[in-house]
């Protein structure tokens, strides 16, 4: 199997980080600089994003851990934005003796809404599928406004990320099958197998991934942490930065 790119950085407690759809490990570049004093970061590109190869057509949610699991050391702490939050997710209810802890950033264990539960309704995904064919940098830059919607914004962070875009190398088979695994993963019916301390942070102004989930993850997980960055959205590690670190810091 093709390893993923991951770049190695600090010292410390292993600090795993997995990114968001439609990004790569570089989004978490703003942070490495305060990090990488306490922490040795593991900053890993996601199959078919950043410098990564894609590892089979259906996006395989055991094939990606498996290779993740391949670069990590043992009882690593797991951090994850968004998509890479629910990666993360996965990896310490299927693999307890791997995760030391775990760390959401605006993840869900269930992307897609539904009667009982909030987020992202299936059309949307649906529609972010279909325009992926017509125009891959539109529907990029599409997500990138929906991710910061209702926020405070920094217009210069918001120019970096659009550059980003610009420059991207993810594959759209890479992107359709990250949409895929936000369609389908349900964490919810192992949720009673998460033993590691957890910490799941999110913004208020997140129209993703809403606040109120909080309500309905507490009856399951009365021992996990929960911390809302006001005015935040959907990158409450870029626009908040420092209170992100903070917040991470008083965790650790």
């Amino acid at each position: 199997m093709p390893e993923l790119h991951c770049q190695i950085l600090g010292k410390g407690r292993p600090l795993i980080l997995l990114h968001g759809w439609g990004w790569h490990s570089g989004i978490f570049n703003p942070l490495i600089p305060y990090l990488q004093e306490n922490f040795q970061l593991f900053l890993i590109d996601l199959p078919g994003f950043g410098k990564s190869p894609l590892l089979s057509e259906d996006y395989d949610i055991h094939a990606i851990s498996a290779a993740i699991l391949k670069i990590a050391p043992p009882e690593a702490i797991f951090a994850g934005w968004s998509l890479g939050g629910m990666i993360a997710w996965f990896i310490a209810l299927h693999h307890p003796g791997r995760v030391a802890h775990l760390v959401t950033i605006a993840s869900s264990p269930k992307w897609v809404s539904d009667h009982d539960w909030p987020g992202v309704s299936a059309p949307t995904l649906d529609q972010f599928s279909r325009c992926l064919i017509q125009d891959t940098q539109k529907t990029l830059r599409d997500f990138l406004a929906l991710q910061w919607r209702g926020a405070s914004k920094n217009p210069e962070t918001i120019d970096r990320l659009n550059q980003q875009i610009i420059a991207s190398s993810s594959s759209v088979p890479a992107l359709s099958g990250g949409l895929k695994l936000l369609r389908e993963l349900d964490l919810r019916p192992t949720r009673s197998t998460l033993h590691c301390p957890s910490l799941h942070i999110l913004g208020s102004h997140d129209t993703l991934v809403p606040v109120s989930i909080i309500e309905k993850m507490r009856p399951f997980m009365p021992h996990a942490t929960f911390s809302i960055i006001r005015r935040a959205g959907h990158m409450p590690f870029l626009s908040h930065s420092e209170l992100f670190l903070q917040t991470l810091r008083e965790f650790l």
